[in-house]
């Protein structure tokens, strides 16, 4: 009888030959054998399929692809040209549309990639491959005429694709390739196991960093997420992999970084807006900032850290560089969320400035979490000292100290350990707690006078914040000064009042906030201290930014003219415009006469207020509120101002 045809082919393609119309080296062909017992039940001639190959470890996607092109250009009969075979991201869908046109195709699943409903359902068939046997590596040995050694066959079972792939080569032999590897043995310390082993952090953790709030927090759950996403349990998008982090210079964000990169066990790549722009023009800018981007890529699941990003400014500048300043953020933009998505790359972003940062780099994808990092407090600077010195101090000293270093940063005390160091090392000794107390700066006692003007600016604060619907958290005046060392000496945390529409009223009400330490020193004494003026963050200087805000930025005040709110373009604004600078000016003096006016009726607890910090130095929001409700004298609201315009 005549042999009937059916199509298929051998079930047992490693017993065969030659595969397909190429030269096959032995780690492919080791593939191959995975592929074709995986397909075999689509291994008709000209069959119309599409597969999904999913693997779960010992992937390496040179080898794979190039096994499936061989069991593909055999059943679809292409050429060795033709694309059939891909794997799968997050921007696989133009290989999906090549796909469906041929009606043909094999798709790879590498180990961390979560395969979607929509990706399972496009699939005829989701087979999973599992690692290389040894009865593959037999099967080589065969079909390269070479004795199935043990020896041999533990070796090719045990070796990393790369190696493999990378040895055994066209031009070179079997036996040649085998040689090779035998003379250039794998470093012990890279050798693959069958779970991945990560070292042991070096440096700190995030239970290292203290007093660091939500940012802790956030850490803590995106160790948990990585973790999931390298067990597969989860797919990138589902990984918060963009975020902001401000505070002022020595706050820590770059330990942060570290810290999070151990917590997470991923390695972490340091960039820098200072670093990529030596690179020199433009383009060789882009370039340094690109293989910043490749190097985590390289490394994933990694964190890319980035520091100096409020160097992005926003691109609405006109200068000399401003066609400089606009590539660079484009060519940020297109790292952050272009066409290839960073899968794997956490960026963490780091800036003094967060208001600088050009806001399409904050947009939702992209470093669309800010956290806020602010100075330690007491607790928190003690953490800080044993983790850099290994001391935990005595009750008697750790009080010493926590006064000794108010409004010290981390950086301070890693700068104050190192000095207690090296006083132990001059004197033969081992470093101790009387090192690092002989380190804290001199210490001026305030005067009496002096701090009852401290205690009656800050209730001053107080009083406008209740006033404005506040919520008073506490107050904290120092008793005494470091010499040398420029800190706040009393300060009032409260949080605004609950979400709103952000009216003309709203803005006055925080230019009140403001001037309500001014006003309670002007009632007092009849003038106020330079220490209300000067510096960026003090009290006049921020209600002059929020004036200029409302009269030249928002429309709100004697004009209905508009302009893009850029911070530091605000006193070159008032510079420039003379009728803007006297609208500001009016504007302030009418919150100046309204506050003061609230100072003057509630007097009381003005009074009452200074008294109680004189007495304690902190006060938490709960006494705050009952000695302002105990003392208050009813008033006219803060937010009916008093009306005066320059006309």
């Amino acid at each position: 009888m005549p042999k009937v045809h059916s199509g298929k082919r051998s079930r047992v393609p490693w017993k065969s030959t030659r595969v397909g119309s190429t030269n096959v080296t032995l780690p492919v062909f080791m593939a191959y054998c995975a592929v074709a017992a995986a397909l075999r039940p689509w291994n008709n001639t000209e069959r119309k399929t599409i597969i999904t190959l999913v693997f779960k470890d010992d992937y390496y996607r040179p080898v794979y692809s190039h096994a499936a092109r061989v069991f593909g250009r055999e059943i679809w009969n292409r050429l060795d040209y033709d694309t059939f075979v891909y794997e799968w991201s997050d921007k696989s869908f133009r290989d999906q549309a090549l796909a469906e046109r041929n009606q043909a195709g094999i798709f790879l699943s590498p180990p961390k990639y979560q395969l979607t409903d929509d990706e399972v359902l496009f699939s005829d068939a989701v087979i999973e491959i599992g690692p290389r046997s040894r009865r593959h590596a037999q099967a080589a040995l065969q079909r390269a005429g070479l004795p199935v050694d043990e020896k041999l066959v533990d070796l090719l079972v045990s070796e990393p694709w790369p190696r493999l792939y990378s040895a055994f080569q066209d031009r070179r032999g079997p036996l040649q390739a085998l040689e090779r590897l035998r003379r250039q043995p794998l470093p012990k310390q890279n050798q693959v196991k069958s779970e991945p082993q990560i070292a042991e952090a070096v440096g700190p953790t995030l239970e290292d960093m203290h007093g660091f709030g939500p940012a802790l927090v956030w850490g803590y759950d995106l160790a948990k997420d990585l973790a999931d996403y390298k067990s597969g349990l989860i797919g990138w998008r589902d990984v918060d992999a963009g975020v902001l982090i401000s505070g002022p210079p020595g706050i820590g964000k770059t330990m942060f970084a570290s810290a999070l990169a151990n917590t997470c066990r991923v390695p972490v790549v340091y960039g820098s807006v200072s670093r990529w722009q030596e690179a020199g023009a433009l383009d060789d800018h882009l370039k340094a900032m690109r293989s910043s981007f490749a190097n985590a890529e390289k490394e994933a699941p990694s964190i890319l850290f980035i520091d100096e990003v409020d160097t992005f400014s926003h691109r609405s500048y006109s200068d000399r560089n401003s066609g400089y300043l606009r590539g660079m953020v484009t060519g940020l933009l297109e790292l952050l969320d272009g066409f290839v998505r960073r899968e794997g790359v956490v960026v963490v972003a780091a800036c003094n400035h967060p208001k600088l940062v050009d806001t399409a780099i904050l947009r939702a994808g992209r470093l669309d979490r800010h956290l806020e990092l602010t100075r330690p407090d007491g607790a928190s600077r003690l953490g800080i000292l044993k983790y850099h010195s290994g001391i935990e101090l005595s009750r008697a000293d750790a009080e010493m100290f926590v006064l000794g270093t108010e409004g010290f940063s981390g950086a301070d005390i890693e700068q104050l350990v190192r000095g207690a160091r090296r006083t132990a090392r001059r004197n033969g000794a081992d470093l101790s707690a009387i090192h690092v107390i002989d380190q804290l700066p001199m210490r001026e006692r305030l005067s009496e006078d002096y701090l009852r003007a401290i205690a009656i600016h800050e209730a001053g604060h107080a009083v406008a914040a209740f006033e404005t619907g506040r919520e008073i958290a506490g107050i904290t005046i120092s008793k005494f000064r470091s010499v040398g060392h420029v800190r706040e000496l009393g300060r009032v945390d409260y949080e605004p009042p609950a979400t709103r529409a952000r009216t003309k009223a709203t803005y006055l009400d925080s230019i009140a906030v403001c001037l309500g330490g001014i006003a309670a020193e002007m009632e007092v004494f009849g003038v106020f201290a330079d220490g209300a003026s000067g510096a960026s963050e003090a009290d006049l200087n921020r209600a002059t930014q929020i004036a200029t805000v409302i009269e030249g930025v928002t429309g709100m005040g004697h004009t209905l003219i508009v302009e893009t709110l850029e911070l530091e373009k605000l006193a070159k604004m008032r510079l420039h415009n003379a009728e803007l600078r006297r609208q500001v000016h009016l504007l302030l003096e009418n919150e100046l006469a309204r506050t003061r006016s609230i100072i003057q009726r509630q007097r009381p607890a003005l009074d009452a207020l200074t008294d109680q910090l004189m007495e304690t130095g902190t006060m938490p929001g709960e006494e705050v509120v009952q000695i302002l409700r105990r003392h208050r004298r009813s008033v006219v609201s803060l937010a009916k101002p008093i009306l005066r315009t320059g006309t």
